[in-house]
């Protein structure tokens, strides 16, 4: 089961299949690694000609939440590459980092992942400003886009797209992303 260890983010798409996170910041590597830690056994698929994964730091967020699981892992070095591997993942929760890295190939990426096992759940990870650059492709594919942002002394989870709740922003200390967290959640459980 892939969960964030945000219980807001994690309650707003609980429902969901296809769940993207973008982010053109940083923050984003630290947070697809509390992910896959939180989330593991997980099968993983990195589009990238090298780095990507820590292991190091996915042990790391397994010590402090005290989870242990295996991470599966496959690589798309090319453009190409990158539909066949998401395929060959078919039937697993799939946790897939930077799929539009090459900058080509959309319409095929789309496909490979709208073709997996209905009922998995599908976390996307994206370098990428969609308000700069491909603001569309994907959109009609995913049930919740959630750009996190970069703030002074956190970060914020923004809703772009949900299809439990509307656009909506979730502040966060960056404390929060390396520990455990006693979330009250505060004014978000009313919204």
């Amino acid at each position: 089961m892939l969960t964030t260890g945000f219980a807001s983010i994690d309650k707003i798409i609980s429902k969901d299949e296809i769940v993207e996170f973008y982010s053109s910041s940083n923050v984003l590597i630290p947070f697809y690694h509390r992910v896959i830690a939180l989330s593991a056994p997980v099968f993983v698929v990195i589009v990238s000609e090298r780095g990507g994964l820590d292991p190091y730091l996915i042990k790391r967020f397994q010590h402090v939440f005290s989870t242990h699981g295996e991470v599966y892992l496959r690589r798309a070095f090319k453009p190409e590459d990158v539909p066949p591997t998401i395929e060959s993942m078919n039937g697993h929760d799939l946790i897939i980092i930077d799929p539009y890295h090459h900058r080509k190939n959309y319409n095929e990426i789309i496909s490979s992942i709208r073709k997996l096992k209905i009922g998995t759940k599908k976390f996307i990870f994206s370098f990428m400003d969609r308000e700069k650059e491909g603001s569309i492709f994907g959109l009609h594919s995913t049930h919740s886009l959630i750009k996190i942002e970069r703030e002074k002394g956190g970060f914020r989870f923004i809703i772009k797209k949900s299809i439990t709740t509307k656009e909506m922003e979730i502040p966060s200390s960056i404390w929060n992303l390396y520990g455990k967290i006693e979330e009250s959640e505060g004014l978000v459980k009313w919204l």
